[in-house]
C-alpha cells in the first residue's frame, strides 16, 4: 500500500513545476505536454490527449463512473505582483505563483487522488476517470466544451476541482454578460440642440435596467465620447449578471431589452448557466455525513459545461483567485488530498 503522504509530497513538487510552465487560456500546449508526459510515466495510468485536454480512465467493471475534473489554464498575471508569477520564490509555508490556487492546487490534488486509488488497486463501488481541461478561464471552444459529450458518455457524476476551501458547492451561479449600445447623433457642443446625446440615452437605459427585479445585476463598464466639445453619438456599456437559474439567460436578455427599447442589448455567451445538484444525491449526502460545509458558489466553473450531477470542491480559497501574489498553503494541498480520499471512500450509491 503506497501511503497518502507519498502522494501529498509529489503533488507539492508537481504544482511547483507546472507553475513554471506558462498556461494562459489558449496557450496551454506546453503545460499539457508536460502533464501528459508526467502521467504517462505513472504506473497503471494511461492518459489520452484531446487537443490540450487530458483524460485518464480507470474502468474495471460495469459500474457507475465518477469523474474528477480540474482545469490546467490560468488567467494572465494581475498587475501588482511583488515577485515573478512564473518563477516565484520558495516559501516554507506556501506555494506561490500564477495559477497555484486557481486551479493548480486542484489539478495536482486530483492527479494524486486518482493515482492513489488506481495504484493501490482500491475497490470502489464505481469507476473513476480524471479530466484535465483547458480554456476554462475564457470559456473556450477547445476546452470542456469539446470533450463534454465524450466524458458524459462515460461518467455518471463528478467532482469539479476549484478553490473552495474544501467546502462542497452544491450549486453555483451562472454568468451572463450583456453589451448595451445606445446610438444618437453627434454635434458640436456649441450647437448641442442639433445633436442627440447617446450618453443621456444610456443613463436612462441603465436606470431602467437597474430597476428590474433581477438579482446580482451590475453595470461594470461604460464608454462614450471622443472629445469634451462633441456630443457623443454612441455609448457602450456592459452588464454583468451572476444568474441564479430562476430565469433563463434568454428570459433575462429579453427582459432587459424590453426595459431599454432605445438601446441594443446582446449577450456575449448564453451558455454560462447556473448549476445545481439535487440535495438527495449521494455526493450531497456524503458531504453532509462527513460534516463538510455546503454552500452556493458565486463563481462559475466547468460545472456549467457538463450535464451530469456534480459538486464543486477543492483546495485553496476563491478569494485569492485572479489576484496578484497568488498562492496556496502547502497544508491546504495535504488537507485537500486527504479530504478527497476520505470523501470518495465514503460515497455510497
Amino acid at each position: 500500500m503506497i501511503p497518502i503522504d507519498y502522494y501529498i509530497s509529489y503533488a507539492s513538487e508537481l504544482l511547483t513545476k507546472i507553475i513554471s510552465i506558462p498556461a494562459e487560456s489558449f496557450l496551454e500546449k506546453e503545460r499539457a505536454d508536460y502533464l501528459f508526459s508526467y502521467l504517462s510515466k505513472q504506473e497503471s495510468v494511461f492518459p489520452e490527449r484531446y487537443g490540450n485536454n487530458i483524460i485518464v480512465k480507470h474502468i474495471k467493471a460495469d459500474k457507475p463512473t465518477l469523474m474528477l475534473c480540474a482545469h490546467i489554464d490560468t488567467v494572465p498575471p494581475a498587475n501588482g505582483y511583488s515577485f515573478d508569477p512564473i518563477n516565484p520564490p520558495i516559501d516554507e509555508m506556501r506555494i506561490l505563483g500564477l495559477g497555484s490556487n486557481d486551479d493548480g492546487a486542484s489539478v495536482v490534488s486530483m492527479i494524486a487522488v486518482f493515482c492513489y486509488f488506481v495504484q493501490n488497486n482500491i475497490d470502489l463501488p464505481f469507476n473513476i476517470i480524471l479530466a484535465l481541461s483547458c480554456e476554462e478561464e475564457r470559456s473556450g471552444q477547445g476546452g470542456m466544451k469539446s470533450i463534454n459529450k465524450m466524458v458524459e458518455a462515460i461518467a455518471d457524476f463528478a467532482i469539479v476541482g476549484e478553490p473552495t476551501c474544501m467546502k462542497a458547492a452544491i450549486a453555483e451561479k451562472g454568468l451572463l454578460v450583456i453589451d448595451g449600445v445606445c446610438s444618437g447623433k453627434s454635434a458640436h457642443c456649441a450647437h448641442w440642440e442639433q445633436g442627440d446625446n447617446a450618453l443621456y440615452k444610456a443613463v436612462d437605459a441603465i436606470s431602467a435596467i437597474k430597476a428590474l427585479p433581477i438579482e446580482n445585476l451590475n453595470i461594470t463598464q461604460i464608454h462614450a465620447g471622443s472629445s469634451h466639445n462633441v456630443i457623443p453619438d454612441i455609448c457602450n456599456f456592459v452588464i454583468d449578471i451572476r444568474t441564479t437559474g430562476e430565469l433563463s439567460n434568454e428570459d433575462i436578455l429579453t427582459t432587459i431589452q424590453n426595459a431599454a427599447p432605445n438601446c441594443t442589448c446582446s449577450a456575449r455567451n448564453m451558455a454560462n448557466h447556473a448549476s445545481a445538484i439535487a440535495i438527495d444525491h449521494p455526493l450531497v449526502i456524503t458531504a453532509k455525513s462527513l460534516n463538510i460545509e455546503t454552500y452556493i458558489s458565486p463563481t462559475t466553473s466547468d460545472w456549467m459545461r457538463i450535464s451530469i450531477p456534480a459538486i464543486k470542491m477543492g483546495p485553496g480559497d476563491s478569494d485569492r483567485s485572479h489576484k496578484a501574489d497568488e498562492f496556496v498553503y502547502k497544508n491546504e494541498l495535504a488537507e485537500g488530498i486527504n479530504t478527497y480520499i476520505k470523501f470518495i471512500s465514503h460515497i455510497q450509491l
